[in-house]
């Protein structure tokens, strides 16, 4: 029996983009290899320019907004999804490792962008991973609290402009 892939189609547009890669059948392996993930969003950035808005990476998925150098964004999360499966192989993991596909997401507007870094430094208070975003390492949400972007305290309670989103 032959099987076809669905035919989808991205639109790409010189605007930042939020973009969400799960791991394959959600094994939840994405936080034990942080630091490796970072390296590769960086070399990811070397092939593929783009300026880093944020992100954060949770057991089984990551979520991150970023701005490409060209329209092309999938051949970020491609150059990126790429570099961490061959270091992680390298280091002898084996199997797949991520979902085929990917959720991406075109920012509107300066409201749509906020609504989107909101979203994404909440994300492990909503999967019930940490209490305040303050206390999840593995998230962008720290730089932009030093850059005056959020208080210490911000994110105790779901942010209204988050509560309908749903994205995972």
């Amino acid at each position: 029996m032959l099987t076809r892939m669905p035919n989808y189609r991205r639109y790409y547009r010189p605007d930042p983009v939020f973009v969400t890669l799960v791991t394959h059948r959600r094994r939840p392996w994405l936080v034990e290899r942080a630091v490796q993930v970072s390296a590769s969003m960086h070399r990811a950035c070397d092939k593929h320019p783009f300026r880093h808005h944020a992100h954060v990476v949770l057991p089984d998925h990551l979520h991150w907004l970023f701005e490409p150098a060209n329209t092309n964004f999938s051949a970020v999360v491609a150059a990126f999804k790429r570099d961490l499966t061959w270091a992680l192989k390298a280091g002898g993991v084996t199997g797949p490792l991520w979902q085929d596909r990917f959720y991406d997401h075109l920012i509107r507007d300066d409201g749509d962008l906020h609504r989107h870094l909101d979203y994404i430094h909440y994300n492990p208070v909503k999967h019930g991973h940490c209490t305040r975003p303050a206390d999840w390492p593995y998230s962008s949400f720290h730089a932009w609290r030093e850059r005056g972007a959020y208080s210490n305290d911000w994110g105790n309670h779901e942010p209204t402009d988050v509560a309908d989103m749903q994205l995972d």
